[in-house]
C-alpha cells in the first residue's frame, strides 16, 4: 500500500507556479542520443522497436474545428466507437478495449479516472501542437492502461519571433459553426500562446429508419452538441540551463445523447467540463536532464434525463520527476517518479472516494553501434490494495541495409502492459468489485521498415507483426442480484498486421504525398473465467480489416486534401451473430491561400462523406450522411 498526502501535491505545485487560472512515419531509429543541449529528451528515444505516427501538422490545420476522434479515424490504425454524431467517441486499438489505449498531454496521463478512458469527442484540435499515436504495449514508459497503444497531445511551442495572431469561421451542413482565435508571442527569454474556439452543431441531418416498415426517411432532432475552450502555454527561459512552462487546456462540452433508432426519447443530456493545469520545469547541469512537472485536473461530467441525474465530480493532483543522464551520446538512461492523488465525488459511489497511486521507472537507451540501438525499460507500480507485477520492455532496431538510396532496418519489441482496475468498477453502487484484479498483457511485435530517398523522392514503408495476450480481461456482466458488476471474464488473444507507405516528391512549385495503410486485427477469448465460453470468437465492434488512402497537393497558393477510410465488418456480441456492415468514407478539401500585404487569408472549402454513404460504428446509431463546410482563415504572420 502507498500512502502520501495531498499537501505533498499542493507544496510543489505552488513552488513551481501552478495557479489555479497526414501522418508521417516515424521511428525510434530517427532519434540518436546527444548530449545534454536539448531540453525534454522524447520517451520515444527509449521505444527502441516501436512504431510512432505524428500526424501530419498540415492535415491537423485543415481539420482544426474537428476532434481527435476525427483525425484518428482518418489516418491512424485506430477505430473509434462512436455513438452518433453527438454521442461519445472511444478507441480501440489492435483489437483491445477503450480502457486499452492511454492518453497523455505533455506526458501525464489524462484519462478518466472513474472510467479508465477518454471521450476523443471531447478533445478538440484546436490549441494542440502535436498529435502523435504509440502503437502497441507500452506499459513500461507510460503506465496503466497503455496496453493496445497511446495516444500522445503535445502542446505548442511558440519559437517564432514577435507577435502573431489568427482568426478562423467555419459554416457547415446541419447547422454547424465554429469560431477560432489565436494569438502568440516570442520573444528572447518569454514566450506566449492562446488559442480560443466555440463550435455549435444543430446535427439536423436525415436518416433511414430501419426500425419502421420501408425504412422512411427522418430528421435527427436530439443530437446538437455545443462545446467551447481555451489554451494557454507560458514558457519563460530562466537561464541558458532552465526553463519553466506553464500550460492550461479548459473544455465544455453539452450536448444531446443521440437515441438509437427505434427507442423512445428520454431528453437524455450530458454536460462534461474539463480544467488541465501543469507546470513543467527543466534543467540541465553535467549530471544530466531534470524535469519536474506537477499537474490538477479537474473533470466534471453531468449526466441526466428523465428518470437520472448522475454527477462525476474528479480532482486528480499529479507529481512527476525524471532525471535523464547520457553519456558519449552511446546510452542515455532516465529515471523516474510518478506520483497521482484522486479526490472523487460521485453521485453512483455512495460516499467520497480518494486514492493514491505511485510508480517508479527506469528507461535505457544503448547505441553499441551506429547501426543498432537497444531499449530496457521497466516501471513498477503501487496501488493502494493491488500489486501490480514489475512491466518491463526489450526492443531493438537494427540497420540491416545502406546501399545507394535504400536503407532497410529490422525491429522488434517485447512489452509488458497493465491497467488498475478504475474507480467505477471498484466502488461504484450497486455492483461495484473490490476484488477486481488488475488487467496484465504482454505484446510482441516484429516488423521491417524501408526507406528510399532520391533527390526529393521519399518513400517510407512499414511492416509489423505483432501477438498480444491479455489476462483478466475485465468486462461488465449480469449477476444474480439483477444488477451489473465488473469481473475478470478471459484472457484474450490479438493478433494481426499493420502495414503503411508514404510516398512525397517535390517537383518545382508542385509539392505531392500519398499514404496508405493497411490494418489486420484479430482478437479473440482463448479462456474464460467466468460467463460463456465464446471461444475463438471475434471480439464486439473489433473491425477485422481496416484500409486507409490519403492524399496531400500543393501548387503555388492552392493545396488538396483527400482521404479514403475503409471499416470493414463488425460483430455487435461475442457470439458474433449481430453484425454492422463494413463502409466506406471519402472526405476532400480545397484550399486557397491568398496574400493580402504582410497577412495571409486561407479559404477552405471541404466535403465529408462524400459519396453519401449510410452508416453506423454503433448499432442503431446512424452517422450524418455527406456534409459540406467552407472556412475562412486570417492570419498574422
Amino acid at each position: 500500500m502507498v500512502t502520501f498526502s495531498i499537501r505533498l501535491f499542493l507544496c510543489l505545485a505552488l513552488t513551481l507556479g501552478i495557479a489555479p487560472a497526414a501522418m508521417a512515419q516515424q521511428d525510434t531509429t530517427l532519434y540518436h542520443l546527444r548530449t545534454v543541449e536539448v531540453f525534454g529528451k522524447p520517451a520515444e528515444v527509449f521505444a527502441a522497436g516501436s512504431r510512432v505516427s505524428t500526424l501530419d501538422s498540415s492535415f491537423l490545420r485543415t481539420y482544426t474545428s474537428g476532434s481527435l476522434a476525427d483525425v484518428l479515424q482518418a489516418r491512424t490504425p485506430l477505430f473509434l466507437k462512436t455513438y452518433g454524431a453527438s454521442g461519445i467517441s472511444t478507441p480501440t486499438f489492435r483489437g483491445t478495449s477503450a480502457s486499452h489505449t492511454a492518453v497523455l498531454w505533455n506526458g501525464l496521463n489524462i484519462g478518466l479516472p472513474s472510467l479508465g478512458q477518454s471521450d476523443f469527442a471531447t478533445l478538440p484540435l484546436g490549441g494542440l501542437g502535436e498529435v502523435s499515436v504509440q502503437h502497441g504495449a507500452a506499459g513500461a514508459t507510460y503506465g496503466s492502461g497503455a496496453i493496445g497503444g497511446a495516444v500522445l497531445l503535445n502542446s505548442p511551442t511558440h519559437t517564432r519571433p514577435g507577435f502573431g495572431a489568427e482568426l478562423q469561421q467555419e459554416i457547415g451542413s446541419f447547422g454547424r459553426y465554429y469560431t477560432g482565435i489565436g494569438a502568440r508571442y516570442g520573444g528572447r527569454k518569454v514566450s506566449v500562446g492562446a488559442n480560443g474556439y466555440r463550435l455549435l452543431a444543430q446535427n439536423t441531418y436525415p436518416y433511414q429508419d430501419f426500425a419502421t416498415f420501408g425504412a422512411p426517411t427522418r430528421r435527427q432532432d436530439q443530437a446538437q452538441v455545443e462545446q467551447h475552450g481555451f489554451t494557454q502555454d507560458v514558457a519563460w527561459q530562466l537561464s541558458d540551463k532552465s526553463r519553466l512552462a506553464l500550460h492550461t487546456w479548459y473544455t465544455y462540452t453539452h450536448r444531446e445523447v443521440q437515441p438509437a433508432i427505434g427507442a423512445a426519447s428520454t431528453n437524455a443530456r450530458q454536460l462534461d467540463k474539463n480544467l488541465r493545469l501543469m507546470a513543467a520545469y527543466d534543467h540541465s547541469s553535467r549530471w544530466g536532464e531534470t524535469s519536474i512537472k506537477t499537474a490538477y485536473f479537474s473533470d466534471y461530467l453531468l449526466y441526466k434525463d428523465n428518470s437520472n441525474h448522475s454527477v462525476t465530480d474528479i480532482n486528480t493532483y499529479q507529481v512527476q520527476a525524471e532525471q535523464t543522464y547520457t553519456y558519449a551520446r552511446r546510452w542515455s538512461l532516465r529515471a523516474g517518479l510518478n506520483l497521482q492523488h484522486f479526490d472523487a465525488d460521485v453521485q453512483g459511489y455512495g460516499e467520497p472516494v480518494t486514492e493514491d497511486r505511485a510508480a517508479a521507472f527506469l528507461l535505457f537507451r544503448f547505441d553499441p553501434t551506429r547501426r543498432l540501438d537497444l531499449s530496457l525499460n521497466l516501471r513498477q507500480a503501487f496501488v493502494s490494495g493491488y500489486n501490480p507485477h514489475p512491466t518491463p520492455t526489450l526492443g531493438a532496431n537494427w540497420q540491416v541495409l545502406e546501399r545507394d538510396s535504400h536503407r532497410l532496418y529490422l525491429k522488434g519489441n517485447v512489452s509488458g502492459s497493465y491497467r488498475v482496475p478504475t474507480l467505477n468498477e471498484r466502488f461504484w453502487q450497486p455492483g461495484g468489485n473490490p476484488d477486481i484484479k488488475p488487467e496484465q498483457g504482454w505484446n510482441y511485435e516484429s516488423g521491417l521498415r524501408h526507406v528510399y530517398s532520391h533527390g526529393t523522392l521519399l518513400i517510407e514503408t512499414e511492416a509489423s507483426l505483432y501477438h498480444m495476450l491479455l489476462d483478466n480481461w475485465v468486462q461488465w456482466m449480469p449477476i444474480e442480484s439483477g444488477y451489473w458488476s465488473p469481473r475478470n471474464l478471459q484472457k484474450v488473444r490479438s493478433q494481426g498486421m499493420e502495414l503503411s507507405s508514404r510516398v512525397s516528391k517535390k517537383m518545382d512549385e508542385l509539392t505531392v504525398a500519398a499514404t496508405a495503410g493497411y490494418t489486420y486485427t484479430s482478437s479473440e477469448q482463448v479462456k474464460a473465467y467466468e460467463g460463456p465460453e465464446e471461444l475463438n470468437l471475434q471480439l464486439a465492434h473489433v473491425p477485422l480489416h481496416k484500409a486507409q488512402l490519403g492524399t496531400d497537393a500543393a501548387f503555388r497558393s492552392w493545396s488538396f486534401l483527400g482521404n479514403l477510410t475503409y471499416n470493414g465488418l463488425r460483430y455487435t456480441n461475442n457470439s458474433n451473430t449481430g453484425t454492422l456492415p463494413g463502409y466506406t468514407l471519402l472526405s476532400l478539401a480545397l484550399s486557397r491561400k491568398f496574400d493580402i500585404g504582410s497577412y495571409q487569408l486561407f479559404g477552405t472549402l471541404r466535403t465529408d462523406n462524400a459519396t453519401d454513404a449510410a452508416y453506423s460504428t454503433m448499432e442503431n446509431m446512424p452517422m450524418p450522411p455527406r456534409s459540406f463546410a467552407a472556412s475562412i482563415r486570417f492570419i498574422i504572420p
